[in-house]
């Protein structure tokens, strides 16, 4: 039931912004928020999954060391595949639709990898869902800023990575209560055995599907739809938003019609050349030098703590051994590797020991993994809180900091706990992405800010499958230089983010470029 009331008795011409700022925020701010939160959640559980899937299915479609390392990382090369050309298509075809085939096709090819019983076509798609998801991951941040206006833009951009923290939570929260169950039902018709992992592959799939039937009652974004000239769409959004967060009627909405400054660039029948014109903005002055530095920011983000985080599980594992085993030695991240390394250079000249398929994670490694979501979350929205009052910069170099500090501490203190909370201090780092994504928000004009998004993201994800390859084999080779080549590319980054160009009027000089 809405409310009358005399606000709309005199109405008039407002720009975009200040049309924006009148609708208020309340329930549909809310609603937005919680459904672009949510896909960002599926976006961290189907490129993050195979960390619990592998070590469970591997067995099973019999995975070689090569096979199990390729799945690990094959999502983020999906997402570097396709990620360029979501952002394109977002920023001439719109957000919306985007969104909706991201997460239906996620949804499908999840679901299919649950009844898979050969390696090849597992691989092929996680491949393809990578691709997929790439779109949302690309697109969200553009969206929901698109929603809000300049005050409120940097602490919901930001704030709305909460729900990255959301999906770490979920994934370790479903595999404990799923994996350590030994039931097996076997389906004749697939010749398969469905197992345990297999139904945690659906339940990983179904958050896909939830938020996209919630998107289903969203309008595409009102700013992309301005670009477009659609000031009578855009005003009927606006009247929407304002009946639903302040109750009134949405013809006392005070807004006779919508003015828009920003110049409208004609489309093109040429696919390539629509590419380019789409492209060419970030990838010239003024905004070349931003773009470059955004995109250096989340490689390096995403190769230290993604690249660190599809480890984890097997570290703990081997350390979680080493105590079991020699409860009695002072226990250190190297010593612990190295001694797991000894141990089976030692089975491995027994040629006549057989070795049975291991396939069982530990339930701690679980437990871990939840509460490293859960400060993940607590961090997000210390994030949200900060973000305005201490500065994006500042808030992005004190994070680079700490995680240095600890991932070095990591490789020389003694003890489990110890080592074990002070990589997941490192680990928690990958917080700082969400500052950089509010940081583009901030810095890229509407008409390129999804194609800003999208490839410093495509870089961010490269950087994850560059750092999960490479990580991998530094632990087992050169285990004690590991932090100290973190710490080179933290700082690498420190010294990006100081040299980060501040926010410039970029409308203006594009139009001037032009």
């Amino acid at each position: 039931m809405t409310r009358t009331s005399s606000i709309g008795k005199t109405k008039e011409k407002y720009n975009f912004d200040d049309a924006l700022t009148l609708t208020g925020f309340g329930l549909y701010n809310v609603y937005l928020f919680l459904t672009i939160g949510g896909f960002l959640m599926c976006v961290i559980i189907e490129t993050m999954s195979m960390m619990f899937i592998v070590p469970a299915a591997k067995c099973d479609l019999d995975l070689s060391l090569f096979q199990q390392g390729l799945l690990s990382s094959i999502s983020f090369f999906g997402v570097v595949s396709f990620s360029y050309i979501w952002g394109f298509l977002a920023d001439t075809r719109g957000r919306l639709g985007i969104l909706k085939i991201s997460l239906f096709t996620s949804f499908i090819t999840s679901s299919l990898c649950s009844i898979v019983g050969t390696s090849w076509l597992f691989i092929v798609l996680r491949f393809i869902n990578g691709m997929c998801i790439g779109g949302a991951s690309s697109t969200v941040y553009a969206y929901l800023g698109e929603f809000h206006n300049d005050l409120l833009r940097p602490k919901i951009v930001s704030g709305v990575a909460t729900f990255v923290a959301f999906g770490n939570m979920y994934l370790p929260g479903m595999a404990w209560l799923i994996l350590p169950h030994g039931w097996r039902m076997e389906i004749e018709m697939l010749d398969l055995e469905f197992r345990p992992w297999r139904l945690l592959l659906i339940v990983y799939a179904l958050p896909s599907l939830l938020f996209l039937l919630m998107l289903l009652i969203l309008p595409e974004s009102p700013k992309f739809l301005m670009t477009q000239g659609k000031t009578n769409e855009v005003l009927e959004i606006l009247k929407t938003m304002f009946r639903v967060n302040k109750g009134f009627d949405r013809e006392d909405f005070m807004v006779s019609e919508i003015i828009w400054d920003d110049m409208n660039v004609a489309p093109s029948n040429n696919i390539l050349k629509m590419i380019w014109r789409q492209s060419a903005p970030i990838l010239r002055s003024p905004l070349r030098i931003k773009t470059f530095a955004v995109s250096l920011l989340q490689f390096g983000i995403f190769a230290s703590t993604s690249g660190m985080i599809m480890w984890y599980p097997t570290i703990l594992n081997t350390m979680s051994h080493f105590v079991e085993v020699r409860p009695n030695d002072d226990l250190t991240f190297c010593k612990s590797i190295q001694w797991e390394q000894a141990q089976k250079n030692v089975t491995s000249l027994n040629q006549h020991v057989f070795k049975e398929c291991n396939d069982f994670v530990k339930t701690e490694v679980f437990i871990i993994l939840l509460v490293i979501g859960m400060v993940y979350a607590i961090m997000y929205i210390c994030i949200g809180l900060l973000i305005n009052v201490i500065g994006k910069k500042n808030l992005l170099c004190t994070f680079i900091t700490l995680g240095t500090i600890s991932g070095l501490l990591s490789q020389y203190i003694v003890g489990y706990q110890l080592i074990q909370s002070l990589i997941g201090i490192f680990i928690i780092g990958g917080v700082e992405v969400a500052i950089v994504n509010a940081i583009v928000v901030d810095l890229f004009p509407t008409q390129v800010r999804a194609m800003a998004l999208a490839m410093s993201l495509m870089f961010g994800r490269l950087g994850a499958m560059v750092g999960t390859n490479i990580v991998g084999p530094v632990i087992y080779k050169y285990c004690d230089y590991l932090f100290y080549m973190f710490a080179a590319d933290h700082i690498i980054l420190l010294l990006t983010v100081f040299l980060l160009p501040s926010n410039l009027p970029l409308q203006k000089m594009m139009d001037n470029e032009a």
